[in-house]
């Protein structure tokens, strides 16, 4: 079994608000131009868009507006978690999950925890496939996201 890959910031506001940020403004912080179907292509995408709802779709606007799904939305209880299957660039077929819970901290942070699992969908090339979304995950979730936070 390959273990998760578990990422977590903490960032200067309310659950609510870093959930919003999350779901409702990802094309604010997403790194287009490196982490997307766009940029194996050589191009940044131009959005990407979490339907903000269970059974919602999960997905990219590509440089030349078409539409790369990446997954549905499994889980969205606002302000305190959202889940999703993940397959960008891949068939739906077989996805991995992501997890992102929002927990409220006594000094008015939140602590966002991000959680890559299932990639034993992927066999023999598991490890490889977690390996690259670890190093990605810090620069999307750690860089990328928590930055949208800094003043």
């Amino acid at each position: 079994m390959t273990d998760p890959i578990v990422k977590t910031v903490t960032v200067a506001c309310d659950p609510d608000h870093a959930f919003d940020v999350f779901v409702n403004r990802t094309t604010s912080w997403w790194p287009l131009g490196l982490h997307a179907v766009s940029a194996g292509q050589g191009k940044a995408a131009l959005a990407v868009t979490i339907e903000p709802h269970v059974g919602g779709a999960v997905y990219e606007t590509m440089f030349d507006g078409s539409r790369s799904d990446w997954g549905k939305v499994l889980e969205f209880e606002a302000g305190r978690k959202f889940a999703m299957t993940w397959h960008p660039g891949n068939t739906a077929d077989a996805p991995t999950r992501v997890d992102v819970e929002f927990e409220g901290l006594d000094d008015g942070t939140t602590r966002v925890t991000l959680t890559h699992s299932g990639w034993e969908i992927w066999g023999d090339d598991a490890d490889t496939r977690r390996g690259s979304y670890d190093g990605g995950w810090d620069r999307v979730l750690g860089t990328c996201y928590a930055g949208a936070f800094a003043e």
